[in-house]
């Protein structure tokens, strides 16, 4: 089974557009050479706090965070599945040196380990 799901994963170059929040940007991801799809997505395995209520300042805190990780960058999104909202869930690895998103935001505090 677990050949399976592999099969239905993919990774994709992608080219950073907007931070909605700090585990959550839009993306134009490269699908086929000369064509892309605009991508909203959520960064696997993380939990940033919300930009509103008793968590507004750490939640802008880590939208800033995850907007400077992600100017001027290209990323690969490694996805397997979307979330209820459509969303592609992806570990995000910066292609200039190998940062990795996910690992990032919880290591400098701006988010949480979550697991779905």
């Amino acid at each position: 089974m677990k050949w399976l799901v592999t099969l239905l994963c993919w990774s994709v170059l992608a080219t950073p557009l907007r931070t909605i929040d700090g585990d959550t940007f839009t993306a134009d991801a490269r699908i086929w050479p000369g064509l892309t799809q605009r991508e909203t997505v959520r960064v696997l395995g993380v939990n940033a706090p919300e930009r509103h209520g008793t968590t507004k300042a750490a939640g802008e805190a880590s939208k800033s965070f995850t907007a400077a990780w992600l100017t001027g960058t290209e990323v690969r999104l490694d996805v397997c599945t979307r979330d209820a909202f459509g969303r592609a869930l992806a570990n995000v690895t910066r292609v200039r040196d190998g940062a990795v998103l996910n690992v990032d935001l919880l290591r400098e505090g701006h988010a949480v380990p979550y697991a779905r």
